[in-house]
């Protein structure tokens, strides 16, 4: 490295990209939308990606699948399923 630089150590071995974003984990009624609309949500939940915050057992029960299998999914079939499941 030029001027006698130490190139940066890396910290995140072994930490995948999904671990580092983890987001904090909210009962789903917690979450959901009502016709009355939605409850007050806590400070960092993101509103645009609702499903995130559920326990990933919670999500699988929702949605019958896991996370991974969600994501690879048209956005317009994830908008769906979030909608029928009152996180849209």
């Amino acid at each position: 490295m030029p001027d006698g630089q130490r190139p940066l150590a890396r910290t995140d071995r072994g930490v995948s990209m999904p671990n580092m974003l983890e987001l904090n984990v909210y009962p789903y009624e917690m979450l959901t939308i009502t016709n009355r609309g939605r409850a007050k949500l806590p400070r960092d939940v993101d509103r645009t990606r609702l499903e995130r915050h559920l326990a990933p057992e919670l999500f699988f029960d929702i949605f019958a699948m896991e996370i991974h299998e969600f994501d690879r999914l048209p956005l317009w079939k994830r908008n769906d399923m979030k909608k029928k499941a009152k996180l849209f």
